[in-house]
């Protein structure tokens, strides 16, 4: 069979051949291209930041009102939710600390929440509205936010800056041509 007759839909069926080599790892390395874009749409649907029209923010604990559900350097993911209950563990925008806060619900007030920190004992000054809730915890990784404050960090960006620096400054290499011998 020559490598036209191959090509035609079918040949190898009609052939009754096994699949060239060639033809088998691209097909693996399509299967494998196709399961990361897929892992990464399920990442995105999960994690993309609520900046970028995704689901999630993200909250780096401190302080110890939340001891002992959170400890300092946390990270805890969020989601949004259409609604929030009593007893719910919520981020939201305190306008007077002009922070976010990571309590529990522990009442409604009309249409504003109450919230309260589980190693507190008393109830939180500010009752929130709706538009000042973040989302109500999804995902909490203890010690984690240690690595997003330091990739927030001037140190990091600097080194990042000079990382691309040297990539872009760094001299192209330019294929070397095959010397053709003759035959005498």
């Amino acid at each position: 069979m020559t490598s036209h007759e191959l090509s035609a839909p079918g040949a190898l069926a009609r052939a009754g051949t096994v699949a060239p080599r060639g033809l088998r790892v691209c097909s693996r390395s399509v299967v494998r291209w196709l399961m990361g874009i897929a892992a990464a749409a399920v990442l995105w649907a999960l994690l993309a930041p609520a900046a970028l029209g995704g689901p999630a923010s993200y909250v780096v604990t401190d302080g110890t009102s939340m001891l002992p559900h959170f400890h300092g350097d946390g990270l805890v993911v969020t989601h949004t939710r259409a609604s929030y209950d009593v007893g719910m563990v919520v981020a939201y925008h305190n306008a007077q600390l002009h922070a976010v806060v990571m309590h529990r619900i522990v009442a409604l007030d009309g249409d504003r929440y109450v919230f309260k920190g589980d190693n507190n004992d008393f109830r939180d000054q500010y009752h929130a509205r709706r538009s000042d809730l973040v989302g109500q915890e999804w995902l909490y990784l203890p010690g984690a936010g240690r690595y997003l404050q330091w990739l927030r960090s001037p140190l990091f960006f600097g080194g990042l800056v000079f990382a691309i620096t040297l990539l872009g400054v760094r001299k192209p290499r330019i294929p070397r041509r095959r010397r053709r011998h003759h035959a005498s």
